[in-house]
């Protein structure tokens, strides 16, 4: 036979609602006009007489009224409780006379038959005109008692039933219904509550304000809504509907709305009266879904499950009658109907009744209300939610919270929760409220009281006139405790896994981790290693609680771990935690490393789990196990997982895992967690020690990995760090010093102490490479080190006169070249010297390098150089000249501004371009090559003749031939104001030309023999095949050319 999911519990009987104001005298209330569910065409299924049946009218308004002359007990019988809410023992009750009446209640274990002890704690009067209390909302954290009284809504206190002042809370009248979000906990920090005012929707967000957060205005005035996250249910005077807010919000109501079926008319009956439909139900039935009531054509109810997009993805309902109130409970709906009948119909597959109560408890007959409270004691929730939060379930300890909840002041409660909301921040840095523990007063749990679920979230309270009764689920895991108190693990387990499934219940429920800590602490204590790991993985075993069976570590992780009575933890398996005391001294030899390995492997476990959206474990618990963690890697020898935990994202507390691997001569792992907590010079002062000799680890990877180090980690940036490292590296190993000098940054360089090293480079003869790295570095003594090394280069260029034949060659195919261009692309030490003398940048002693250059006696160009650097031209380009450096001579004369031309060494002394022509053009005639003269002269005069004279042609030597001044000759005569002057002197002058030239070929073929040409003879200087074109021939290169190619 199905165990029933409920059981019923009388909470309170006979319950005189004007107890509170015995002895005194009491004010009675008006006679009530009509509700505004009235007012909407809603009411409880009854018949309303036509307006011109006075009969009947007279009836019907005999059965509602009060009679004011009656007797007080009479009118004290007329007094009815409307609505409930719950809180842990005290319970508010809303009457139909605008009261609200406080109870403290003590109440006994389910199924005992010991009367409820009840204490009146107080009576309010709500002051607004004797209207019925239609609903009550408890807010636990906020302290607030959201009250819906007539149609207007106001706030109270929860600890004291004071009015929230009007500036944090105000009174909002012309309400219909009210709901709250039944996405969030009730218990949680801020709700929302949704509230309909006659054809506006509106939700508010209720913290310490109450704000509204979104309005919404509709065709039609509201009778019922209940809300789930961003989505609301509503039925209104034509259809149930759902509305999501968010969208509502960026597209508009008519995009955000979404009409279902209408709702019940008002109708005549054969006899023509007019028949009011009952007030139409919504509710919420799970994560966006929601059930709706609608009549099927016959006497039966229909209860339609739809998504918040309208789909029913699950089966209907059927009711015998329409219920007079509904609720829903996961995975139950539970429906009141008027004879007194509770149905109870399961949701979770075919809907069906699963358990019915009809007259089980006095005055059930005339129950007429089911109201969903904040809730009870509880140690489970397995309420309305989609999931369970093992962080919202806790079971505390701690006598004093027992000792608060036991007493009978009116605000014990609200202490209490203060109490113990302080008491876990401190201990666990937690902000989530915690859940009450159970009403044992036996602290806490034992064997006796089965487990933890043998006390049940009681927040389904059954209303009669006068009575009020719990609808508590049944305890599915009453017999696992026993169980595991007898040591039958798996068939427990086997319980567990049987009772979880075809329900909602999660996993990580309080209850299921509670029996799987359990179990896993049973097969511990009996060295069952293997299971006790899967049970602790499977119940999330709290790793700080584990670690005080290894004393060694749990010494280690000292300063990080708080008390193990401060962990929260049952007794029962508290018990099993001092029984165990240290696992390592009850395991054999043989088994001292396979209990190592369990808290390595579930320490691992946590890791993975602490990464998860819903870590299961404190937040403090992350660093006990990330350095808990550290030290098992290091003891045993998991090198890849140490480093890798290390210098990942972790919480690893580097001062007790540095001062225990260190006392460990675990040196290199010591290292690794300095660097990976960003305190490289520890890390490093434990490598130089490594390096010396002083300490050993065979894990180090020696100077390799010391040198990967320091070029890739602290060679990113500038800083102190890199530097020192370098001075000792010097100091240690100057080849490995030298072999890292190129890689290290230029800012590195450029602030290196350049005295401190050059001694220790100048011992391995790394001196100049050393001086060269500074020099390219703009270090801040670069110009001495820059004139050492320009003196040491140009006593290695002054041994070879290679260069300087080579480019004399190159000078003679193109006289536009120049020695920097030459032997830019040598890698040579005059390469060098040339490079560092025309950089504009290099700063260096120009009077030292001068006189050792001189001395050297055959460095012409770099002498210029350094001259030019000096501000000396007129020297500079005679030393140019001399050396054979012919273009550097003309652009540092004629052309300073030129990118290439040395003046941009130094400021150069202004002077007149005719003037430097001149002298150019007069050391030039004294070139020594008659020939190289000529040339040179040609150029000048072809390229400056504007700014030579006719007396300036008297320097050139007679026997050089009228070739020479041609180009001259040709620009002054285009400058002749006659022109066919000109042309006749251009044709004597090319008839000269010719002459010259026939007696000089004629002279040529004198002594050279005939020339043969053949078909395929080509071009020596464009290769192309001469055919009929004219050509010339050079006897002494012995090549043919195209006369436009000579």
């Amino acid at each position: 036979m199905e165990e029933e999911p409920y059981i019923v519990q009388t909470l309170v009987q006979g319950l005189a609602l004007d107890e509170s104001s015995r002895g005194k005298s009491v004010e009675w209330p008006k006679p009530r006009r009509q509700s505004l569910s009235q007012r909407l065409g809603f009411q409880a299924t009854e018949r309303i007489q036509s307006d011109n049946d006075d009969t009947a009218s007279q009836a019907s308004e005999g059965a509602d009224s009060v009679d004011r002359s009656s007797s007080p007990a009479l009118r004290a019988r007329a007094i009815r409780v409307e609505c409930v809410e719950m809180c842990g023992t005290n319970v508010y009750v809303g009457t139909s006379h605008g009261h609200i009446v406080q109870y403290t209640i003590n109440v006994p274990e389910l199924t005992s038959d010991k009367e409820p002890e009840r204490v009146c704690v107080q009576s309010v009067d709500l002051k607004l005109g004797g209207k019925r209390v239609e609903q009550l909302i408890a807010l636990p954290m906020l302290n607030r008692l959201v009250v819906l009284c007539g149609s207007t809504l106001v706030f109270y206190t929860l600890s004291d039933l004071r009015a929230v002042s009007s500036n944090s809370a105000p009174t909002i009248k012309g309400v219909s219904c009210v709901a709250c979000d039944e996405r969030v906990d009730r218990t949680s920090n801020g709700v929302l509550l949704c509230v309909a005012r006659m054809r506006e929707i509106s939700v508010y967000f209720v913290g310490a304000d109450v704000r509204l957060e979104q309005q919404v205005m509709i065709e039609y005035s509201v009778a019922s809504l209940c809300m789930y996250g961003n989505y609301v249910c509503l039925a209104d005077t034509q259809t149930y509907k759902v509305l999501d807010l968010a969208r509502i919000r960026s597209s508009g109501l008519d995009q955000g709305q979404l009409e279902l079926l209408p709702t019940q008319q008002p109708r005549r009956d054969e006899a023509g009266r007019v028949v009011r439909p009952p007030r139409p139900r919504t509710l919420v039935v799970g994560p966006n879904e929601f059930m709706f009531l609608t009549a099927s054509g016959d006497d039966t109810t229909l209860g339609v499950i739809v998504t918040a997009r309208g789909e029913a993805l699950r089966g209907t309902l059927q009711f015998p009658a329409y219920p007079v109130s509904i609720v829903y409970d996961e995975p139950y709906v539970i429906a009141v109907f008027a004879t007194g009948r509770i149905d109870v119909y399961d949701t979770r597959s075919e809907p069906r009744v699963v358990q019915s109560v009809v007259g089980d408890v006095p005055d059930l007959m005339r129950v007429r209300r089911a109201c969903v409270c904040a809730g009870g004691w509880v140690s489970t929730r397995v309420g309305r939610r989609e999931a369970i939060d093992a962080s919202d379930l806790r079971v505390f300890e701690p006598n004093r919270l027992h000792e608060a909840v036991s007493g009978r002041d009116r605000a014990v409660w609200t202490e209490a929760v203060d109490e113990e909301v302080e008491w876990r921040r401190e201990l666990v840095d937690e902000a989530e409220p915690p859940v009450w523990p159970g009403p044992d007063r036996q602290n806490g749990l034992d064997r006796k009281t089965a487990s933890l679920s043998r006390w049940t979230d009681a927040n389904i309270v059954v209303l009669g006139s006068d009575s009020l009764h719990i609808l508590a689920p049944q305890p599915q895991l009453i017999h696992i405790d026993a169980l595991l108190h007898q040591q039958h693990v798996k068939e427990a387990v086997a319980l567990v896994d049987a009772a979880l499934k075809g329900t909602t219940i999660s996993m990580q429920s309080d209850e299921v981790e509670y029996y799987m800590q359990v179990a896993g602490m049973v097969c511990l204590k009996n060295m069952q290693l293997d299971d006790a790991l899967l049970y602790f993985q499977r119940g999330h075993m709290d790793p700080r609680a584990l670690l005080y069976l290894y004393p060694s570590h749990a010494e280690y992780a000292g300063p990080l771990l708080v008390p193990f009575a401060h962990i929260a933890m049952a007794p029962t398996l508290r018990q099993l935690f001092y029984e165990i005391g240290d696992l390592q001294s009850i395991a054999s030899p043989e088994q001292q490393s396979q209990t190592e390995d369990l808290l390595e492997q579930y320490l691992e476990f946590c890791r993975t789990q602490m990464n998860t959206n819903e870590p299961p474990y404190a937040s403090d618990a992350v660093p006990v196990i990330d350095t808990v963690l550290a030290r098992v890697y290091a003891d045993n020898m998991r090198h890849a997982k140490f480093s890798a935990l290390v210098q990942g994202p972790n919480s690893v507390v580097g001062d007790i895992a540095c001062a225990y691997l260190e006392s460990a001569h675990k040196y290199y792992s010591c290292s690794l967690v300095y660097m990976a907590q960003g305190d490289a010079r520890s890390g490093l002062d434990l490598w130089r020690r490594l390096l010396e000799g002083e300490v050993s680890d065979e894990r180090f990877g020696g100077m390799a990995e010391y040198l990967e180090y320091i070029l890739g980690d602290l060679g990113d940036g500038v800083g102190h760090g890199l530097v020192d490292e370098y001075y000792w590296l010097v100091r240690h190993d100057v080849e490995a010093s030298r072999h890292i000098l190129g890689c290290l940054a230029d800012d590195t360089v450029a602030v290196l102490d350049a005295d401190r090293v050059v001694g220790d480079m100048q011992a391995v003869g790394a001196q100049r490479e050393f001086i060269e790295r500074l020099i390219a570095a703009n270090h801040t003594r670069a110009p001495h080190f820059t004139t050492i090394l320009l003196t040491a280069y140009v006593a290695e260029a002054a041994q070879s006169t290679d260069a300087e034949s080579g480019f004399q060659s190159a000078q003679a195919r193109d006289l536009g070249l120049t020695f920097q261009s030459y032997v830019a692309s040598e890698h040579s030490s005059r390469a060098r010297l040339v490079e560092m003398l025309g950089a504009q940048r290099s700063v260096f002693d120009a009077p030292k390098v001068l006189a050792c250059i001189e001395d050297a006696g055959n460095l012409g160009v770099e002498r210029a150089m350094v001259l030019a650097r000096l501000g000396r031209r007129d020297e500079a380009v005679e030393a140019l000249v001399k050396a054979g450096d012919y273009a550097e001579a003309e652009m540092l004369l004629l052309r300073p501004m030129a990118r290439e031309s040395l003046a941009r060494l130094a400021k150069q002394d202004a002077s007149d371009k005719a003037t430097d022509v001149a002298r150019l053009l007069h050391l030039y005639v004294s070139v020594v090559d008659d020939d190289m003269a000529a040339r040179l002269v040609s150029r000048l005069l072809d390229t400056y003749s504007e700014h030579i004279s006719a007396s300036t042609i008297e320097e050139l030597p007679e026997h050089w031939m009228l070739g020479v001044m041609e180009p001259f000759v040709r620009h002054k005569l285009s400058d002749l104001a006659q022109s066919e002057r000109a042309s006749s002197v251009q044709r004597s002058v090319a008839i000269a030309h010719e002459q010259n030239a026939r007696m000089q070929c004629a002279g040529d073929l004198l002594n050279h023999g005939p020339v043969v040409l053949g078909v395929a003879q080509t071009c020596g200087v464009c290769r192309k095949l001469l055919g009929s074109s004219a050509f010339v021939y050079e006897p002494q290169s012995k090549q043919v050319k195209h006369i436009s190619c000579a």
